[in-house]
């Protein structure tokens, strides 16, 4: 026996019409065209906020070193300093000991020499310490704002 089947075509509710099948790769060209813009246009604002704290940040750079090149320059000028009133003491220690009468006092005057060379120079070297220490503090909490204020990213929003 032979049986004979019925093939159903079935239609659907709502052919796509030829139309409609050219428009929709036009519309994901606009969409992809629309999101080309505004990625790029995001890409030049972070580029244009990225140089501009650069900038900061180079200026900030630039005060903070010209600021540590005139404390380096104070250092230096306290060492001549301090290297002219050393010699200076020495030399006049050196008159004194010319002019002493007896081997007790050239004792006196080389350990009143020794003593004062030696608190001089402690002070010297504690001012100059603290004087280092200010401007390396006073930089370093200089430059870590400034750098916050060039790069923003991360911080969090107020």
């Amino acid at each position: 026996m032979t049986t004979k089947t019925k093939s159903k075509t079935t239609k659907s509710a709502s052919p796509i019409k030829e139309e409609e099948i050219t428009r929709m790769p036009s519309q994901i060209a606009a969409s992809t065209r629309e999101f080309v813009k505004r990625s790029a246009a995001t890409a030049k604002e972070r580029a244009e906020n990225l140089h501009e704290g650069t900038e900061k940040f180079n200026s900030s750079l630039e005060n903070g070193m010209t600021r540590f090149v005139g404390g380096y320059v104070s250092v230096l000028g306290g060492i001549a300093e301090a290297t002219f009133a050393n010699v200076d003491h020495a030399l006049t220690t050196v008159e004194k000991l010319a002019g002493a009468q007896s081997v007790s006092e050239a004792v006196r005057i080389q350990s009143d020499y020794v003593r004062e060379s030696t608190t001089n120079n402690m002070n010297r070297a504690r001012d100059a310490a603290n004087i280092a220490r200010e401007m390396v503090v006073e930089n370093t909490s200089s430059m870590r704002d400034q750098f916050a204020k060039a790069w923003p990213y991360g911080q969090k929003a107020a």
